[in-house]
């Protein structure tokens, strides 16, 4: 009886990996079309700048910053890589796109960040490609990136 106690919780703790894993695929969409970022899902494990004000769960607001355009962004780059869990994957003077890694499950974060030309605004998208509740991570995130870019 023990043992098939044991066989059970070991097949659901593998299942739910494989699950995980196959979820963690990259999202269709991701980029800047027309100005704007992806929307974020009807699940609060997403937090974007260019989300609608009255959107409360998901709306965090624009980061201005001041100075360069290309400094910002390294700076951002430099600041999101340095936490040892991130990957780029890409990066073009104005945008670039970051999976983040959960250390504990791995769950996946895609943490996108634009700058558009001529404006000193930073927005930003930072959402869970699995699970519904994030527990706050990705707005913690909104936050940090908001320390350091506004003295």
């Amino acid at each position: 009886m023990v043992r098939w106690i044991i066989t059970l919780i070991v097949a659901l703790f593998v299942g739910f990996f494989i699950y995980v894993n196959i979820s963690n695929k990259l999202p269709e969409g991701l980029g800047v079309t027309d100005g704007e970022l992806l929307s974020c899902p009807s699940s609060p494990n997403c937090v974007s700048t260019q989300a609608s004000p009255e959107d409360v769960e998901h709306y965090a607001e624009p980061i201005i910053y001041t100075g360069n355009r290309m400094k910002t962004q390294l700076s951002i780059e430099s600041f999101i890589l340095s936490k040892g869990n991130a990957h780029l994957v890409s990066s073009t003077l104005g945008y670039v796109h970051f999976e983040v890694k959960s250390a504990l499950i791995g769950y996946i974060d895609d943490v996108e960040f634009y700058l558009p030309e001529g404006d000193s605004v930073v927005h930003m998208r930072s959402a869970s490609r699995v699970g519904y509740s994030d527990f706050g991570n990705n707005r913690e995130r909104v936050r940090q990136i908001r320390s350091l870019l506004v003295d």
